[in-house]
């Protein structure tokens, strides 16, 4: 003992250090641990905005890019317009000025003839010309064919296009039409126009191919001219051919990378973000043209601003570390030199304390010779209350236990006599029948099942440890109905079983059967008691909005308003103590709302009570 009070001045100076340098250790590796994680997420914040920024500029620039396409491809088909519009619009007034000319020198088929011959020497181009056809479906003129039926021509897409060109000519004097060619499968724009002469109307028509393949060169010539920032690529794909590469994707893509660059090009404009290591890409698609563009960046790459970002980051962090490492030294030595300072003055108190406590030790040794006695005795005594205590709990559980037992007993005992009855009678009989007396003899075991079943749920009741299991109501209340069957048709009670959707839910199995039975038992009670003239129980399970409801429901007249609120109290019943002892629905109430979370209820209706369970 005088070993140990020699090194408490010791411990106590020791020991609040230690506690302190631990401390130190712990909130200062904490707060590194903060200061990392918060400069990894800022590092990755940092790296997602540099994403972001660089797919919010790749889709600006495909955007832009599908505009320019729009704007040019536009002004393609305009010119198309403006030029067939300017031959037909030509060939229409010479045809008038010779025929207001000869009308009254000349015979209408020399006048034809010369119409002919003047629009024969047009020339807008060996692929333009200048042709003529009547309301009849003939062609009059036309260099490029050696048919003399428009009605018998018809294009690759099986189109009658010189019957929609009298057509349109009958009804609205003049229109456009798109066709392709039956021979070349080309796309030709062609104008029409009635000449109000002869049953005649005039047109031309203009390959899209030439124009579209020009537009194509010309566009192809601005897009490989857009400089590019030194992370980011561009591709042109014309249909699922590469027109254009950019640099950048030249040198960093191999064959292979760029036949996952072009498995993935479609229709639907889409980002690609795990096909290519360190690459997303952007891949948009330009129907007029069946052009495919595509416009990416090297995640790993970043600019000036990004970069300086990052260091000045990592120079935050640095003197955070600096800052944090000077604080925890001079805390520490703060401390070190107050408990030095601390620790001499409590050896002085302790010495002091020392001196007190001996004297004081020897007053309590003297005292305890005399106390002894007397808090022996004292425990002596208290322990006696203790287990005076103990046993009058355990009596009152028991008796509350018994009083559960007898009560939910009561009527398997009754259907076990009847059944032994039946067996008695079977066997007195010599020529029984054995199949009966089986079935009797099974029903005798599942009646005493039932009976070691409520033992065991009785004593595992409070316990927590009982497992749910997935079950179908609809069943439960089949095996239950079934051990108090032969009861129920004792007293010629009719009941009737509903099931509607699926009611398959997780519950404790046992102590439901046990309620549905306590349920049954006390319609069937009630219909005994009063009499009632063709006793019926119906049972009815629902499954509405993801939650069980089943209802029991009797003709028993109901229950009287005035004790309705009580019926679920404990020790309550109508019935005198030797019919019920009242906690049939007491229990009831407890395992449907305490052990599986539900609601139990009754409600009158206009032929008796019935009981709802929601679970």
């Amino acid at each position: 003992m005088r070993l140990r009070e020699k090194f408490i001045p010791y411990l106590i100076v020791a020991i609040p250090l230690t506690l302190v340098l631990t401390a130190s250790f712990f909130i200062t590796s904490f707060y590194l641990d903060k200061v990392n994680d918060y400069f990894d997420s800022a590092k990755e914040r940092a790296i997602k905005e540099h994403v972001d920024s660089k797919k919010i500029k790749s889709e600006l620039w495909a955007k832009q890019l599908n505009l320019l396409f729009d704007y040019k491809y536009s002004r393609v088909e305009e010119h198309l317009k403006d030029e067939l519009r300017t031959r037909v619009d030509i060939a229409y007034k010479s045809a008038v000025y010779i025929y207001e000319k000869y009308k009254d020198k000349k015979s209408s088929k020399e006048i034809k003839e010369r119409i002919m011959d003047a629009l024969t020497q047009m020339n807008f181009g060996n692929n333009a010309p200048v042709f003529i056809g009547d309301y009849d479906g003939n062609v009059v003129l036309n260099k490029n064919t050696d048919n003399i039926m428009f009605s018998t021509y018809v294009d690759a897409d099986g189109r009658s296009i010189g019957l929609e060109e009298i057509q349109i000519v009958r009804k609205k004097g003049e229109g456009y039409l798109r066709t392709r060619s039956f021979k070349t499968k080309k796309y030709y724009r062609i104008l029409v126009k009635n000449l109000g002469l002869f049953d005649w109307f005039v047109g031309c028509d203009i390959s899209e191919g030439d124009k579209v393949d020009e537009l194509k060169r010309t566009l192809l010539g601005m897009v490989s001219s857009i400089p590019l920032d030194k992370s980011d690529f561009m591709g042109l794909y014309d249909g699922k051919e590469n027109i254009f590469l950019s640099s950048k994707m030249q040198k960093a893509f191999g064959g292979k990378s760029l036949g996952i660059i072009y498995e993935s090009l479609s229709k639907k404009d889409s980002w690609h973000v795990q096909k290519l290591s360190k690459y997303y890409y952007l891949t948009s698609y330009y129907k007029p043209l069946n052009w495919h563009l595509v416009y990416g960046f090297d995640i790993s790459s970043m600019s000036k601003q990004e970069f300086q970002k990052q260091k000045n980051l990592e120079n935050m962090l640095d003197k955070e570390l600096e800052f944090i490492v000077k604080v925890s030294a001079s805390i520490v030595f703060f401390i070190v030199i107050l408990s030095l300072i601390l620790s001499k003055k409590i050896n002085e108190m302790f010495k002091e304390y020392q001196e007190e406590v001996q004297k004081r030790t020897k007053e309590l040794e003297h005292l305890n010779l005399s106390l002894e006695k007397r808090v022996w005795d004292e425990v002596e005594a208290h322990r006696e209350k203790e287990k005076m205590l103990i046993q009058r709990s355990k009596m009152a559980d028991m008796g509350d236990m018994l009083s559960m037992i007898a009560h939910q007993w009561r009527q398997p005992l009754n259907q076990m006599s009847y059944v032994f009855m039946n067996i008695e009678s079977v066997c007195e009989d010599e020529k029984g029948d054995k199949k009966y007396l089986a079935l009797k003899l099974k029903e005798a075991t599942e009646l005493l099942e039932f009976m070691s079943v409520t033992i065991d749920d009785f004593k595992n009741y409070f316990r927590p440890d009982k497992e749910k299991e997935f079950v179908l109501v609809s069943d439960i209340i089949k095996t239950s109905v079934a051990l108090i069957k032969n009861s129920l048709q004792m007293d010629d009670i009719e009941i009737e079983l509903h099931s509607e959707g699926r009611d398959l839910t997780h519950i404790y199995k046992n102590e439901f059967i046990q309620v549905i039975l306590n349920l049954i038992k006390n319609s069937k009670d009630v219909l005994t008691l009063k009499n009632i003239q063709n006793p019926k129980i119906i049972i009815t399970s629902t499954c509405q909005n993801d939650r069980l409801v089943v209802e029991i429901c009797d003709n028993g007249g109901g229950v009287d308003e005035s004790i309705k609120e009580k019926i679920f109290e404990p020790y309550f019943s109508t019935k005198d103590s030797k019919s019920g002892t009242g906690l049939g629905l007491y229990m009831s109430k407890m395992i449907i709302e305490e052990h599986m979370g539900g609601e139990l209820s009754v409600t009158n209706t206009k032929e008796g009570a019935c009981f709802i369970i929601k679970i």
